[in-house]
């Protein structure tokens, strides 16, 4: 049972390596003949000064989307293309491959967007013609290898200090004072005159716990909590400048289809430039709705395997407590001294960890959830996306009105 979880934890801890892959492959096709820097997610000669002993980091990812001043109508055009291609993307309501319901979700946004393993099913057919093009084809499967490094490497680092760094400091840490006591207990009566605390090797074994149990705080606090903030705070200032520039365009382009007429005089000239503007207006919607969704799905997989993490971490430690046990009862004890080592091996690997694991520890998912400021962000629902949609009706259906009670009154 237990190599099963570890098998389940590898999933999203060994991974790590092929969630920058997916992140870095859509980034050189989204980027094409850009700059060298601009292929990768930091400039190839940069070094990472956050990063923390132990800990993966996450630097900020360069932002490949365009800025709304580079939209142009030939990029609300292909905008709208897209717009065309997934409302008419089905959506898969059958043969569903994962048990996870969340994997299920995050296999439809990736149908839309692509990811490094497949095309989106939206993109173009045929080969973008320049560079802008190429990024409107590719930015929102980069976007995908992005949520995904972010995960595997919020992931791993989680898996990292509950699987290893607290079980190795926890077990070490009493193995000197376990094997201390058991050398001393087979040479004499470890409670005639209390003669334990007599032992010099006794007393500086006791340097283990402590040492142990300050390794585990220490890298809690200042290693991994500080890590995990900083990969967080990278992350918000990637999606807040994403979101804004979706937000942006999407306001412009709903100008843009209202004041179509204003810009052109030829009447299919008119209504061709403002069912594109339109349909760019109304991607801009999905795409924002869409992304967070995808921030959704990986938080929510985040806190559901630090669950697990946890757990996993416990579990790990009542086996080696278990192990302890056993061998206080191996050797030739007398009955209360075999008690007595067995009871602080049980204290120090069961009581203690479930009080640090469940109640300090309580909610390491939250330190990201914390730091993403998503009340400062251009999200779906704070919009304004039906006002936008009720001036355009309103400004439409009052001029319409406006020529036909016009008409009608000349007719008198």
């Amino acid at each position: 049972m237990f190599k099963a979880i570890l098998g389940f934890f590898r999933r999203s801890g060994n991974m790590a390596a092929a969630g920058k892959r997916a992140a870095q492959a859509g980034a050189v096709k989204a980027a094409g003949t850009h700059s060298p820097g601009a292929q990768a997610e930091v400039t190839q000669n940069a070094r990472d000064v956050e990063k923390a002993l132990f800990f993966k980091s996450f630097p900020r990812p360069k932002i490949i989307a365009l800025r709304a001043s580079e939209v142009d109508h030939n990029a609300a055009k292909a905008y709208a293309d897209k717009a065309r291609r997934f409302f008419a993307h089905p959506v898969n309501l059958f043969n569903q491959n994962s048990v996870f319901y969340e994997e299920s979700e995050a296999s439809y946004i990736e149908s839309i967007y692509g990811n490094e393993a497949r095309e989106s099913a939206i993109s173009s057919e045929t080969t973008p013609a320049d560079e802008k093009l190429k990024t409107i084809d590719e930015e929102d499967r980069y976007y995908v290898g992005t949520l995904t490094r972010m995960r595997h490497t919020t992931n791993q680092n989680t898996g990292t200090y509950f699987l290893w760094l607290l079980t190795a400091a926890m077990i070490f840490g009493f193995a000197p004072f376990f094997a201390a006591f058991i050398d001393h207990a087979r040479g004499s009566d470890v409670f005639a005159g209390l003669q334990i605390f007599t032992d010099q090797w006794v007393l500086l074994s006791l340097i283990g716990p402590l040492l142990g149990f300050g390794f585990a705080m220490f890298s809690y606090y200042v290693s991994y909590k500080n890590q995990q903030i900083r990969n967080t705070q990278n992350f918000n200032g990637y999606i807040e400048t994403r979101l804004n520039r979706i937000n942006t365009i999407r306001a412009d382009a709903l100008k843009e289809a209202a004041n179509a007429e204003k810009e052109k005089s030829n009447e299919a000239e008119v209504l061709t430039s403002a069912v594109d503007w339109m349909l760019c207006y109304h991607w801009m919607i999905w795409r924002s709705f869409l992304n967070e969704q995808g921030i959704r799905n990986i938080l929510f997989q985040i806190r559901r395997n630090t669950d697990l993490y946890k757990w996993g971490s416990f579990l790990i430690l009542l086996v080696a407590n278990a192990g302890f046990v056993a061998a206080s009862f191996a050797f030739d004890l007398q009955w209360n001294e075999a008690m007595t080592i067995a009871a602080a091996s049980t204290i120090w690997l069961t009581i203690l960890p479930y009080f640090y694991i469940f109640h300090i520890c309580a909610d390491p998912a939250s330190l990201v959830e914390r730091k993403m400021y998503a009340s400062e962000w251009a999200r779906f629902h704070t919009s304004g996306i039906d006002k936008g949609l009720e001036d355009q009706i309103r400004r439409d259906k009052g001029e319409i009105l406006h020529y036909r009670n016009r008409l009608k009154n000349e007719n008198f």
